[in-house]
Parts: C-alpha cells; sequence; structure tokens
C-alpha cells in the first residue's frame, strides 16, 4: 500500500515539475525573458519541488478519507488540483516579477485565475466524491500562506508595500508556520485549526494584496498610493490575529488526544 502510494507521490510531483517548466518556457520563450530568469527558475522550482515531496512523504500516513480513516493507495483527484495550485506559486512568482518589462500580462492573468480557480475546485470535488483528505485540509490550509507569501514578496520586491508591512505579513506567516512545526513534533501530526480573527486577518490580506495585484498586472488606477492607509487597516486585524494564533496554539498544546 505505502510503495503504491510513495509511487504515486513521485509521479505527480514529477509531472507537476515538468508542466511548470513548460509553461515558464512558453511564457519566457514567446516573450524574450527565457535566459533572464531560467537558471533561477530552474534552480527554485526544482527545489520547491523536491522539498514538497519530501514533505508528502513525511505526512503520507494523512493520505486516508477524513471521516473514516481509510488510507489511500494513490494520491486521489482532489489532492491532485490542490497540488497543481502549490506547484504553481514559484512559476507565479517568476512570471509576475517578468511581467513588470515584459508584456504577458493578459496571458499571466489566465493563468493566474486557473491557479485560484483551483482552490475552489478541489474543495468541490473532494465534497461531491467523497474525497476529503486529512492531507486535503492540511494542503488547502498551506497553500492559502504560501499564496500570500508569493504575493507579498512581488509587492515587497516591486515596493507597493512599506517594510514594516512586509515584515509584519512575514512574521505572523512565521508564526503559523512555527507553531504547526511544534505541534507536529508534540503530536506526530498537524489538525488544521481554524479561527474567525485568523480567517479575517487573510481575508484582509487578500483584499489588499488582490487590488494591488489588479493594477500591477492590467488596471492602471493608481490603488498602489492609498496602500498606506490600507497597510494600517490590515495591520491592525494582523497584530490582533497574531495573539488569536497563541491562544488557539496553546489551546492545541493543551487538548488531549482523541
Amino acid at each position: 500500500m505505502h510503495d503504491s502510494l510513495d509511487r504515486s507521490i513521485l509521479r505527480v510531483i514529477v509531472a507537476y515539475l515538468a508542466l511548470q517548466l513548460a509553461v515558464f518556457a512558453a511564457f519566457s520563450l514567446a516573450s524574450g525573458f527565457f535566459w533572464r530568469y531560467s537558471q533561477a527558475f530552474g534552480a527554485t522550482s526544482i527545489s520547491f519541488h523536491l522539498f514538497l515531496f519530501l514533505l508528502l512523504k513525511l505526512f503520507k500516513g494523512d493520505f486516508a478519507i477524513a471521516d473514516t480513516g481509510v488510507a489511500l493507495p494513490r494520491v486521489n483527484l482532489a489532492n491532485k488540483i490542490t497540488l497543481f495550485r502549490v506547484s504553481s506559486l514559484p512559476t507565479l512568482l517568476f512570471l509576475v516579477i517578468a511581467s513588470r518589462d515584459y508584456a504577458i500580462r493578459l496571458p499571466l492573468l489566465a493563468f493566474m485565475a486557473l491557479v485560484f480557480a483551483s482552490d475552489f475546485l478541489d474543495g468541490w470535488v473532494s465534497r461531491t466524491r467523497g474525497q476529503v483528505t486529512r492531507v486535503g485540509k492540511m494542503m488547502d490550509s498551506a497553500s492559502d500562506y504560501l499564496v500570500l507569501v508569493v504575493l507579498t514578496v512581488v509587492f515587497f520586491y516591486f515596493r507597493f508595500i512599506q517594510d514594516w508591512f512586509f515584515w509584519l505579513v512575514v512574521g505572523r506567516l512565521s508564526e503559523q508556520a512555527v507553531f504547526m512545526a511544534i505541534i507536529f513534533l508534540v503530536r506526530g501530526r498537524v489538525k488544521p485549526r481554524t479561527t474567525f480573527l485568523g480567517k479575517a486577518a487573510i481575508a484582509s490580506i487578500m483584499v489588499l494584496y488582490s487590488g494591488l495585484l489588479l493594477e500591477l498586472l492590467f488596471f492602471p488606477f493608481g490603488i498602489a498610493k492609498a496602500v498606506s492607509t490600507l497597510e494600517i487597516l490590515v495591520a491592525a486585524v494582523i497584530v490582533v490575529s497574531v495573539a488569536d494564533k497563541v491562544l488557539a496554539f496553546v489551546q492545541d498544546l493543551s487538548d488531549r488526544e482523541p
């Protein structure tokens, strides 16, 4: 069973790595920036997919139906869709950066729409087909944070957000990662816990970033001029959510195992 799952994980990761390399090549060769970014992108994407493979191997015990605990012999469709979104993050990072100097904004917007639409599609597939898995829940939660990491780096690179806001977001996301790592070491697994303030922080950041992303890619609305005010409002939500996450972490550690 485990050997079959191992092979399935490897096949999916290799297939997605090949897909992302092909997507980058299609954009970069057509627009003339292949040699400018190819080495950095190749090293980043290969390293990221290797890390993703090792992480999935570590959590392969969670490839099981959430309600019944029945183990999966291979990666199911819902998890493949989620993995596509995660796999695409390095590609999005480099393409968004390249879009500042090269005319790829319209096809990039279509690619981004496809990637972000997978966030709804994997949930629909998992619910309608009874494919909700423990690892799927973890990956879905992690992908939201990874998307924020990519967008935060992009907007900091373009100086659309201020230094203090960048470090506040990085600190909030690092807090989440550290707490999850500690819980895994103590419990042997990670059970995603969502709170209202945690969701509010993620939603408020995404609202801010959505406006900036539209301006960066396509619409010169001048949204960035109002970013200082928006940053302050979003920052207040993030600060409150930091304390909320600490309380949730303490509760996670104190809860008895079922």
